[in-house]
C-alpha cells in the first residue's frame, strides 16, 4: 500500500477533528444551555476529570479516521481504540477527544479535539481546535505550522528571564501539608490554562514563549510540540514509562533562543 502524503494526513487530522469539536460543541450547547446533565467521573484523581462525551467523542474520529486508512493503529486517551487496525501497521493515531475537559465542565470556552499522526514513533502531520474560540491550528513534518490559515510566527524574546511560559501547574504540583507547591523557572511570567491545547496555542500564536510539562500525555503534546518545531522552535520530551503508549511524558517547547536553559532547567530543577 502507498505511503499516504504529508498533505493527505494533514486534511484527514483536520476533517475528523472537525468531526470530534461538531460533537463538543452539540454537547456543550445541550448541558450549559439546554440544562442536559452530565455526568462526571474521577479517572485518577479529583483534577482528572471523565465525562461520557470524552468517550462518544473518540468513537466518532476513530471511526471517521477507519474511513481513510482502515489498517492504521491508534493511541486513545480514552479507552476502546488500542487493539483497532493492524498490528503491523506503522502509522498510528494519536488521539484527544476532548482536551480542556474541566474547562468543558464548567462552561469555559477553552477546550478541543486533538489530531496527531506518527509513523514509526515520527511525528507527521496533525491539528488542532478549539471551536467556540474560532481558533485552528495545522501542520506537518516539512510542511510548515499554520494558525487559522496564517504561517505561525513565533515571538523573539531572547533570554528565557523575559519569557512568558505555560503550565499545568496544578498537575504538577506536590501537595504539602495540604498546600499545592509547585516550583517555577526564572521567567517572566507563568501562565495556566487548564488545556494543552490552549496552552500550546498560544505560543504558535504569538502570545507565550514556551511550555514545560511533567507527566502530560502524548496526546495533549503530539501536535502543538510538532508545529512549533515546524515554526522555527524546538522541542523535546522523554516517556517517563517507556513500554507504555500513555504514559507520561517530562517535556518542553518553546522558541528557540531560550530552549537549551528551559530544558536544561524542566530536567534538573522541575
Amino acid at each position: 500500500m502507498t505511503d499516504p502524503s504529508i498533505d493527505q494526513l494533514i486534511e484527514v487530522s483536520r476533517e475528523v477533528a472537525k468531526v470530534g469539536t461538531d460533537i463538543l460543541v452539540r454537547e456543550y450547547d445541550e448541558i450549559h444551555r439546554g440544562g442536559k446533565k452530565l455526568d462526571v467521573s474521577e479517572k485518577t484523581s479529583a483534577i482528572d476529570l471523565l465525562t461520557e462525551v470524552d468517550g462518544m467523542t473518540q468513537k466518532a474520529v476513530v471511526e471517521a479516521i477507519q474511513k481513510h486508512f482502515p489498517d492504521h493503529r491508534f493511541i486513545g486517551e480514552e479507552d476502546g481504540a488500542e487493539n483497532l487496525g493492524d498490528p503491523d501497521s506503522p502509522y498510528e493515531w494519536i488521539i484527544d477527544p476532548l482536551d480542556g475537559t474541566t474547562n468543558f465542565i464548567h462552561g469555559r470556552q477553552s477546550f478541543g479535539t486533538i489530531i496527531a499522526v506518527q509513523k514509526d514513533g515520527e511525528l507527521l502531520a496533525g491539528a488542532m481546535h478549539i471551536p467556540l474560540m474560532n481558533q485552528w491550528y495545522w501542520g506537518g513534518k516539512g510542511a510548515g505550522a499554520y494558525f487559522n490559515g496564517d504561517t505561525v510566527q513565533l515571538r523573539k524574546t531572547g533570554a528565557l528571564k523575559n519569557a512568558i511560559l505555560n503550565s499545568n501547574l496544578i498537575h504538577r504540583g506536590k501537595i504539602i501539608n495540604g498546600e499545592i507547591h509547585v516550583t517555577l523557572p526564572p521567567c517572566r511570567s507563568v501562565h495556566n490554562y487548564g488545556s494543552a491545547l490552549e496552552e500550546l496555542g498560544e505560543i504558535l500564536m504569538g502570545h507565550t514563549d514556551g511550555v514545560f510539562f511533567d507527566g502530560i500525555r502524548l496526546w495533549d503534546i503530539a501536535v502543538g510540540f510538532l508545529l512549533i518545531q515546524e515554526a522555527g522552535g524546538k522541542m523535546a520530551y522523554i516517556a517517563q514509562e517507556p513500554d507504555n503508549p500513555k504514559g507520561g511524558y517530562l517535556c518542553a517547547a518553546s522558541t528557540a533562543d531560550i530552549f537549551d536553559e528551559l530544558w536544561d532547567w524542566t530536567q534538573t530543577k522541575m
